[in-house]
């Protein structure tokens, strides 16, 4: 069974540790990564007419269908075992926006890539993430998820919520914090806080990091070195 970090990941469709897995921790909420976040939202206004649905509403769709795909409680190693990753898979890729993450993630370095370029990060992050939450995708996990509050403002939203579970025998809660954006007609994830923790601070300070000190082609290099390595 995953732990309750482990669970939070998969059911807010985020990462604990960096994509590369280069470091042991990003520099998270630095004042240079900081000053990017601005920077993109200024440059990128949410504009164009927000989903008529809620997205509190969409959240718990999502994760009710993820949480009926994780009680399937199939052996890891049998044929149905993929198909469950499959499944989770096609969830994901719904509710979660590469694109946005991709986009947001390199901050001022994206508007310095190709078209070629930003298309080949964006698969080699998406990958990274898949690769990363699949690894958790078995067992039958014991958990609920309370849906505090969700804040409209034009096309973004914000979704304050816990997850309670428990490890060891003992009580276990976790904030979840989910940073939406209007798309297509719906509601998609471009970020989670997880007790605080940004899934986007931390992609962001990594790959900062990276390109400031060897360019772009090393990150891009980095991660996917990072996806050809044996799973363990």
């Amino acid at each position: 069974m995953p732990t309750p970090r482990a669970l939070a990941t998969i059911l807010t469709l985020t990462l604990c540790l960096p994509a590369v897995g280069l470091a042991k921790r990003a520099e998270a909420k630095a004042p240079k990564a900081a000053q990017d976040s601005k920077a993109v939202a200024a440059a990128d206004p949410s504009g164009g007419t927000p989903p008529a649905g809620d997205p509190m509403t969409e959240l718990k769709k999502s994760n009710a269908q993820l949480d009926k795909i994780l009680h399937k409680n199939v052996p890891n190693w049998t044929p149905e075992a993929e198909l469950e990753r499959a499944e989770v898979r096609k969830l994901v890729g719904e509710f979660l926006d590469y694109d946005e993450l991709a986009k947001r993630s390199l901050a001022r370095h994206w508007d310095e890539l190709t078209a070629k370029q930003r298309a080949e990060f964006t698969e080699t992050l998406r990958q990274l993430v898949e690769r990363s939450y699949l690894k958790q995708v078995h067992g039958s996990p014991n958990y609920n998820i309370k849906y505090d509050k969700e804040v409209k403002d034009g096309n973004e939203a914000t979704v304050d919520a816990t997850l309670h579970t428990t490890s060891r025998g003992k009580k276990v809660d976790i904030a979840l914090e989910y940073k939406m954006i209007g798309k297509d007609g719906k509601w998609v994830v471009y970020d989670v806080l997880t007790d605080d923790q940004s899934m986007l601070e931390n992609y962001r300070a990594e790959f900062n990091k990276i390109i400031a000190k060897d360019g772009f082609d090393a990150l891009i290099k980095r991660m996917k070195k990072k996806l050809e390595e044996k799973e363990e």
